[in-house]
């Protein structure tokens, strides 16, 4: 592995592991999801054999959803009334019971009120793929230091240099970055650049990271650098 290799592997490697519990939670959550309600269920997208679930958190308390999760029937053969309108309404469809730990339960609801899976989708990076010739210029900008970050911190190249055109653009107190869109791949990259451990801090005690807006246009510029110092590209989904 070469010594630039090693770098970016560590600093990747590194932002992985200083992702927030919050985060591996909802990435559990977001699977429970799929894997016991999603066959039945939808978030915002109507009903199917069940009730469409977003808003359930406010129509219903967490007490109560929880043992309805852990077992309908017998919320039902209790006579709760909101139960026993729900089964007739759903052609007495029986919802299985799920046989889950309490705080499996608890993260499901957590993350039916945070949003679901809309909220997941509205989060994720978008791909540089979908960049427009204005993105990309103001990732160079941004890259460049030309147009200062809002939160702050030194740019990309006052480090890293890229291939454009043919010339150098940047520092070459870091690695050369032309490929690293290559090397991390898109949403890597997202997380990369969005990281406050990713070295661009020489005022660190005062730079935030990019915003997702600001790192989309830096993901950007660097896909096309990459793109145009690599005239024999493999065909296949945009990368």
């Amino acid at each position: 592995m070469t010594p630039i290799r090693a770098q970016f592997r560590a600093v990747i490697c590194g932002a992985a592991l200083l992702l927030p519990a919050t985060a591996l939670a909802a990435t559990d959550s977001a699977a429970l999801f799929a894997k016991k309600c999603s066959g039945c269920h939808t978030y915002g997208k109507g009903d199917r054999v069940g009730p469409d679930l977003k808003g359930v958190t406010n129509r219903r308390s967490r007490a109560w959803l929880t043992s309805w999760i852990r077992s309908s029937q017998k919320v039902v053969e209790a006579g709760d009334p909101i139960a026993t309108t729900l089964f007739d309404k759903y052609k007495r469809e029986r919802m299985p019971d799920q046989n889950l730990p309490a705080e499996d339960i608890a993260a499901l609801v957590d993350y039916l009120a945070a949003g679901g899976p809309a909220a997941a989708d509205a989060s994720r990076p978008r791909h540089a793929s979908t960049a427009t010739l204005a993105d990309i210029a103001l990732g160079r900008e941004l890259f460049l230091g030309s147009i200062a970050a809002k939160n702050g911190g030194a740019s990309c190249g006052s480090c890293h240099v890229v291939q454009v055109d043919g010339a150098s653009t940047g520092a070459t107190f870091g690695s050369d970055l032309t490929h690293v869109y290559s090397r991390f791949q898109d949403a890597a990259l997202s997380l990369a650049l969005r990281r406050p451990c990713f070295p661009r801090a020489f005022d660190k005690d005062t730079a935030g990271p990019l915003t997702a807006d600001e790192a989309f246009a830096v993901k950007a510029f660097l896909r096309q650098a990459d793109r145009a110092a690599s005239p024999q590209r493999p065909k296949g989904r945009p990368r």
